[in-house]
């Protein structure tokens, strides 16, 4: 799963938009991306898009059946694409 993200700040909140792919670039329809702790989420459309609000500082999972559940620190930036991981959650 690898992904993409751009963002857009609004004082400490921040509309985070990405697209998430497999290791060959095919969308990922259906992933889930939420804010860790909290009831923040959104499931990547046809095109394996999503746009989720995230404070400075939160951490954004991103899951998909198939695929390792990946965190990443929101820091404001982008952050660079996570490498892409064809493990499920019990296997590896």
């Amino acid at each position: 799963m690898a992904l993409i993200m751009s963002i857009s700040l609004h004082a400490q909140n921040a509309t985070v938009k990405g697209v998430i792919v497999d290791e060959t670039d095919t969308p990922l329809i259906g992933a889930t991306v939420q804010v860790k702790g909290t009831a923040t989420g959104s499931i990547t459309d046809f095109d394996g898009n999503y746009t989720i609000k995230a404070n400075k500082g939160a951490v954004i999972t991103f899951s998909y059946i198939g695929y390792k559940t990946q965190e990443i620190k929101f820091t404001g930036q982008s952050p660079q694409r996570p490498p892409p991981s064809q493990c499920g959650r019990t296997k590896c």
